[in-house]
């Protein structure tokens, strides 16, 4: 049986452009009508308070229209230079947006507006300073029809919203569409508002946090944690406040004293969650089985039955769970914070967050291509024993770095990320390049010894 994952990226732009008062809304597209009703609104055919649609598809009528375009397919162009397809998508839509700015004031919306954005990208918010070249050159538009004046919008009444409830002034920095919750930084905060089922990774980083606080946790724990302060709800859309933590990304491929607070970070993270719910490896499995077709689902739940026998006497820990290089934070060359704690949770196999940072440090693989590079360079490494890191990571754990385990765990690790993934965003399952390398690669290359 196929499920339903909770996160579809092109609707990221929702929280960004829906006006805050807009409950009623006439939608034309299935996908994100479910995901509207999903947020609480009300699906009506006449009297809406905005339209969402292609121009002629739309009346007119409503106070506010939206037509969203971009490059549907995420994998096209993957053999052509990134800078060049960018261009080209780029140049696309400012044509598609032109043409569907003239058709809406030819039914009579006078005032229209053409909203840029992409995934991961700073939004402008009426500014290009700072932004890089590839953010300047968005491969997706929304653009607007207005009768009247301008209300705020979702991401805009959850700022205001979030400062109410916590008594001090916020101001708007910056904001990102993600894959998931739109992300703002804010002067005295880090914002996410989410719209309909991507919620559920609000919810889920609460709750894991909540379990994290119940317990004892060192202060090389605590200190480096972006503890959620306060949520709520403005109009359709649900937000959770974040503390700040000072500090910027890491450099490319660290090493040394960085990398080892790294793994001081999860050593003693992993020793506070050893008891708790938690999925098995099969599990896991059954849960990205659910989103594939039958014969590759045969294959990812035998493969998770091995698993679950091989790795059965490895102790279990908290673990973040999305522990890589955009997750950290770091000021004059330490760690100093850790974000993004949704995938997080008790009851986790060691070493799963060190496999998922060497992997993402060392290869930054697209998202196309992270299970070409497991299989080029994660499977090795285990198969050659590890490394100092690794087998370090291991010995204060007590466990032994012997090739098999470790490549037992490889593959466990990229369940996990295969089942987060197919589950979380709706995109996965439907593109047949994605699974053909993130999961088909993998799963050949696997086989052979582990089943």
């Amino acid at each position: 049986m196929t499920r339903q994952a909770e996160t579809n990226v092109d609707h990221a732009w929702l929280p960004a452009v829906l006006p805050v008062r807009s409950r009623r809304l006439l939608v034309s597209d299935p996908a994100l009508a479910e995901v509207l009703l999903d947020a609480g609104a009300e699906l009506v055919k006449s009297g809406a308070d905005m339209e969402i649609g292609p121009p002629g598809e739309l009346n007119g009528k409503a106070p506010l229209a939206a037509s969203p375009m971009g490059d549907p397919n995420p994998d096209a162009g993957v053999l052509v230079g990134r800078v060049a397809s960018r261009v080209r998508s780029t140049a696309l839509v400012r044509i598609e947006s032109a043409r569907a700015r003239r058709a809406l004031a030819r039914i009579g919306y006078r005032e229209t507006e053409v909203f840029s954005w992409d995934l991961g990208h700073q939004l402008a918010l009426g500014k290009d300073g700072g932004r890089s070249l590839a953010e300047r050159l968005p491969k997706r538009a929304v653009v607007i029809g207005r009768h009247g004046k301008k209300d705020p919008t979702l991401l805009e009444a959850a700022v205001d919203d979030a400062a109410s409830v916590v008594r001090r002034p916020l101001r708007l920095e910056w904001a990102s569409p993600r894959a998931g919750p739109t992300t703002a930084g804010l002067d005295d905060g880090l914002l996410r508002v989410a719209v309909g089922p991507s919620r559920g990774q609000l919810e889920r980083q609460a709750e894991s946090l909540a379990k994290l606080s119940e317990s004892k946790l060192p202060s090389e724990v605590s200190e480096r944690i972006a503890w959620v302060e306060a949520q709520g709800r403005v109009g359709l859309a649900d937000w959770s406040l974040e503390r700040r933590i000072a500090g910027g990304p890491p450099p490319p491929s660290f090493s040394g004293r960085l990398l080892g607070q790294c793994v001081d970070f999860l050593i003693h993270l992993h020793a506070v969650g050893a008891a708790g719910q938690s999925r098995s490896i099969l599990e896991t499995a059954e849960t990205a089985a659910g989103f594939l077709p039958p014969a590759d689902a045969g294959a990812i739940v035998s493969l998770g039955k091995r698993l679950e026998a091989m790795l059965a006497d490895l102790p279990k820990g908290f673990a973040h769970g999305d522990f890589f290089r955009g997750n950290l934070l770091v000021e004059d060359g330490s760690l100093v914070g850790v974000v993004d704690w949704d995938a997080s949770g008790p009851g986790r196999l060691p070493l799963i967050d060190l496999l998922h940072l060497r992997h993402m440090n060392e290869q930054r693989p697209a998202d196309l291509d992270w299970g070409p590079t497991l299989v080029e360079h994660l499977l090795p490494w285990a198969l050659n024993g590890g490394d100092e890191p690794g087998r370090d990571y291991c010995r204060r754990i007590g466990v032994e770095p012997l090739p098999e385990r470790l490549e037992g765990l490889v593959a466990a690790y990229w369940l996990e990320r295969l089942a987060y993934q197919l589950s979380t965003y709706v995109d996965r399952a439907a593109r047949p390049r994605w699974l053909e390398r993130n999961m088909r690669h993998v799963l050949k290359a696997l086989t052979p010894r582990l089943l």
